[in-house]
């Protein structure tokens, strides 16, 4: 039986994602809606069924720059890790059908694609968990593997601290002249990570294009626990901050930096506190959402991480150096 793709209403699409294992707080409506005003991009939040089993999703965002329409997901501009499309209901097939599956519902939602938005280029990035990237090779696009840092959180925190670099060890565990706390905070808080966050990447010579309003709708749109913004304070100033996105399994580090001049390493408490706290409420990971940026891979590399990949598939049919420009604009 072929895959039917229908666009359907928020309710019965978080019903269906929620029980997707790939899928993300990202992938949840609210988020999705507050993704498309900030993008301003059209939203397509595509679903996939057999008969009326659904089987997959797939939230595309339509973008036009110029002469050229863009189909992403995520959408460029909101320094979103992953989007992309998530399988429902296969875990207990075998290999055979599940494959076919999932062809089946890729083939129906790209063929929805071309044919209702007649894009210039397609640009997705998938998200970890989503490890089969043949029917897109075979349909010509280009796919780049991309890279993430995964932190084991079954243990205790003694025993993965043990695991950490001797160096980590010593900077999350010493005591430091200065006083210092590392918490939990409010939605007040995330103006000040956001702030200190575009301070640093501006020192570096990079933008930061995401704004503190973003950040405080999404933290509104998603479910209580979802956005879990950190601070560390010395002396009751802060100093630096982390968001969370967080779910029933997984803690991700998506925005987070610290005052290069403070007294403690900022960001090393940070994540460790984040892993303390996630072990505690029973999750199994921490993503620290990245490992492709040869300045900083080997400080993550300090939380003894699996290196787990995830995939970059883009097609186009201007040529690519122009669509690429394009898609640059856009971001």
């Amino acid at each position: 039986m072929s895959v039917d793709i229908r666009t359907i209403d928020d309710e019965q699409y978080n019903d269906i994602v929620t029980t997707a294992p790939a899928g993300t707080p990202f992938h949840r409506a609210e988020a999705l809606d507050v993704f498309a005003d900030h993008a301003n991009a059209d939203l397509h939040r595509l679903v996939g069924f057999k008969g009326q089993e659904p089987v997959g999703v797939f939230p595309v965002y339509e973008l036009t720059k110029g002469p050229a329409t863009v189909a992403a997901s995520p959408p460029p501009g909101l320094k979103l890790p992953y989007l992309g499309p998530v399988m429902v209901n296969t875990e207990k097939l075998k290999r055979r059908k599940r494959d076919r599956r999932h062809r089946r519902f890729v083939d129906a939602a790209l063929d929805w694609v071309d044919s209702e938005l007649s894009p210039n280029l397609v640009n997705l990035r998938t998200t970890v968990g989503y490890d089969d990237v043949r029917p897109y090779q075979w349909r010509d696009y280009e796919v780049v593997p991309r890279y993430t840092y995964v932190v084991d959180l079954d243990t205790t925190p003694e025993d993965l601290l043990a695991r950490f670099s001797s160096d980590l060890r010593s900077r999350v565990s010493d005591d430091y002249d200065a006083s210092y706390e590392v918490v939990e905070a409010g939605p007040e808080a995330i103006e000040t990570i956001v702030e200190i966050t575009r301070d640093r990447h501006r020192e570096q010579g990079e933008s930061f294009p995401i704004t503190a309003e973003f950040v405080r709708e999404l933290a509104d749109a998603l479910p209580p626990g979802a956005i879990r913004p950190y601070v560390c304070r010395v002396d009751g100033e802060v100093v630096g901050g982390l968001v969370d996105v967080e779910d029933d399994t997984t803690a991700g580090a998506w925005i987070a930096n610290g005052k290069t001049d403070a007294p403690v390493p900022v960001n090393d408490l940070l994540e460790w506190q984040v892993c303390v706290d996630g072990i505690e409420r029973g999750l199994e990971c921490l993503d620290l959402m990245g490992a492709n940026h040869e300045r900083i891979y080997t400080y993550k590399a300090k939380f003894a991480p699996d290196l787990v990949p995830y995939f970059s598939l883009q097609t186009g049919s201007m040529g690519m150096n122009t669509v690429a420009k394009v898609y640059e604009k856009l971001r």
